[in-house]
């Protein structure tokens, strides 16, 4: 039985990360009705996570109210859970409501499709608005099922700021950990994952470096980074090591192209989806990409390189400015430890 509980309250905090891994993307409805009251879900996430709590928020704005929100959560025609929450709106400034949701544990691999409705009443029970959102619960191991999966991909990491590698230990992720002055030339990987937060100031070496892994092969993904900019290997027509065959930049609906049941914003209302955006410019005939935290850029780009012009780009290198590593295991407003068994850990640490 799904055990929940609702409450109100001005602030929340929720689970947020595992959106490229996990997730889905939902769409809300909101009803304005007589004497201009609107009432909504506060925010488009819809990802949620078996064996832990999640709070949904919903937000009345308009003419003053005094009555509840009374909500159900089913699949189907099916009802899961379902419970009231008192509204006082004194229709000045918005007054959010929070319905908090205890998930139970769940089978392993298996998808839970919901959906919760919440209706806002008066005192005599007239219905004032309604709202719905998707609700999907993804199992608590989101890689169950897929562990030799994850092994055959061969996953090396480069992580001077450490949160990357906490990170993969605390889902159990198997991955070889290489020092920051790696020679990458030795390499030997299907996946190297640069980690959050690190500068690209640093690494003056890494945009020619990871370019010719992606033509040996490898595919790259460079998390997050702080600051600094790159240049973009292979852009010109002068003959080099590598070939770039392409360069996009994405908004982050992309993450729905991954699946179409990713969240791609509202991970956590402990800050932004998006912490690193992606600027491209050209400085006579060089290429150069740009990381920062400002509004300007594009939080995802992506380059696919080879070795000659007319071979098929063999890898690609993928710059993602969404904060996978900064939104994993937030819960309730405090960050998860990255403690878990050894024996679920298969990590190595390159000599």
């Amino acid at each position: 039985m799904l055990g929940v509980v609702t409450r109100r309250r001005t602030s929340f905090f929720v689970t947020g990360w595992a959106c490229l891994f996990i997730g889905c993307c939902g769409c809300l409805t909101a009803v304005r009705a007589g004497g201009g009251v609107v009432f909504e879900f506060a925010d488009r996430r819809t990802n949620h996570f078996a064996g832990r709590e999640a709070t949904v928020g919903t937000i009345v704005r308009g003419g003053a109210v005094e009555g509840a929100v009374v909500w159900v959560l089913s699949i189907g025609n099916r009802s899961l859970a379902r419970g009231t929450a008192g509204v006082r709106h004194g229709g000045r400034e918005p007054t959010r409501t929070d319905i908090v949701l205890a998930f139970p544990e769940g089978r392993e691999g298996i998808v839970v499709e919901a959906v919760l409705t919440a209706l806002l009443v008066d005192a005599k029970g007239n219905k004032l608005g309604e709202a719905a959102t998707p609700v999907r619960i993804f199992p608590k191991d989101p890689f169950a099922g897929r562990r030799r999966w994850l092994e055959n991909r061969t996953i090396v990491v480069l992580d001077p700021v450490g949160k990357t590698a906490a990170a993969f230990e605390s889902c159990g992720v198997p991955f070889t950990l290489v020092p920051a002055d790696v020679e990458f030339g030795s390499i030997r990987a299907r996946l190297l994952v640069i980690g959050e937060g690190m500068s690209w100031a640093d690494q003056p070496r890494l945009a020619q470096d990871v370019a010719l892994l992606a033509a040996r092969g490898v595919n790259v993904i460079c998390l997050a980074p702080r600051e600094g900019s790159m240049p973009l290997p292979g852009m010109s027509d002068v003959p080099g090591e590598v070939v770039a065959k392409s360069l996009g930049m994405r908004r982050a609906d992309v993450v729905a192209e991954i699946d179409k049941r990713l969240d791609d914003r509202d991970w956590s209302v402990a800050g932004p989806t998006v912490i690193a955006r992606f600027a491209v410019s050209a400085e006579g005939e060089a290429v150069f990409a740009r990381a920062g935290e400002g509004p300007e850029g594009w939080p995802w780009l992506e380059a696919g390189f080879a070795r000659r012009e007319t071979d098929p780009p063999e890898g690609k290198v993928i710059c993602c400015g969404l904060g996978i590593v900064t939104h994993l295991g937030r819960n309730s407003g405090r960050p998860v430890s990255f403690r878990r068994p050894a024996r679920t850990t298969r990590r190595k640490r390159a000599p």
